[in-house]
């Protein structure tokens, strides 16, 4: 794992993907497949297309039958912050291709990182938010640097999914569930502990890797059938994200209007509608 800018090193017996992926790097250590969210300069958000290669990313190492634990972590300051906005306005222009808002959501990771059967480890390495958040909390374990940040902002940019609410079902109670979602308030990582939102927090980046290779020495004390069974007992249990609505929630006149005044860096003048 590693939240370099620059890929590392390729030692023996590690594996690369090559130019298979072009906004996230991938590599395999020693069963290990680590996926990288490599968006720096837009704090790791999600273009259509680096949420595609994380969504295949997660398929290419369920693949891999060395491959028994997924680590996904982000470069520079940011794990990541969400959908790309911009690119997100673009699709509502009236001259847009009516079919590019479902290509975006067609590429939606959340559904492969929540049913991947190997283990899925979220290393947040920084700024952790709205399709962050919830592929964080799709993951089976996260570990957290004390100094990130974490929100459901889509209220502050009049956008609604049905995923967040869906991943936060069984971590955090409803009432913080509700104060989350209503006020797009973003909290500490020590916060987010606490309220159940990810599993825990380490001081810094040195230990948030460290923290992670002793996980996956911890997980790998157990039966990999017993794992996987487990993984789709407690799927069964919690709900999963609903599709088909995100159109619908970001082609309101609220929602149209929080994106132009997020790419107008201006407060959004929301009417209800």
């Amino acid at each position: 794992m590693t939240s370099d800018t620059q890929p590392r090193d390729i030692k023996p017996g590690d594996r690369a993907t090559g130019d298979r992926f072009t906004e996230m790097l991938y590599s395999v250590t020693d069963g290990v497949a680590t996926l990288t969210l490599n968006r720096p300069a837009e704090l790791n958000s999600f273009s259509t297309n680096l949420y595609g290669e994380l969504r295949d990313g997660i398929r290419l190492a369920n693949a891999d039958d060395d491959v028994d634990v997924v680590v996904i972590t982000g470069t520079g300051r940011a794990f990541a912050t969400g959908g790309d906005l911009l690119e997100v306005l673009d699709y509502l222009k009236p001259d847009a291709d009516p079919l590019a808002i479902y290509r975006f959501e067609d590429n939606l990771p959340f559904s492969a990182v929540r049913n991947c059967p190997k283990v899925t480890i979220a290393a947040v390495n920084g700024i952790c938010m709205a399709g962050g958040m919830i592929t964080t909390m799709s993951c089976d374990i996260s570990v957290a640097v004390a100094d990130a940040v974490f929100a459901a902002p889509e209220g502050r940019v009049g956008v609604a999914e049905g995923w967040m609410p869906a991943a936060m079902f069984g971590r955090v109670s409803l009432a913080k569930a509700r104060y989350l979602l209503l006020t797009g308030k973003s909290i500490p990582a020590a916060q987010a502990e606490a309220w159940g939102l990810i599993t825990e927090v380490v001081p810094d980046h040195a230990a948030l890797e460290a923290r992670v290779e002793e996980i996956i020495r911890e997980v790998r004390a157990t039966s990999p059938t017993v794992r996987r069974l487990y993984k789709q007992y407690m799927n069964e249990i919690a709900p999963e994200g609903k599709l088909g609505d995100f159109k619908e929630g970001t082609g309101s006149a609220d929602g149209v209007e929080g994106l132009r005044a997020f790419a107008e860096k201006r407060r959004p003048r929301f009417t209800g509608r």
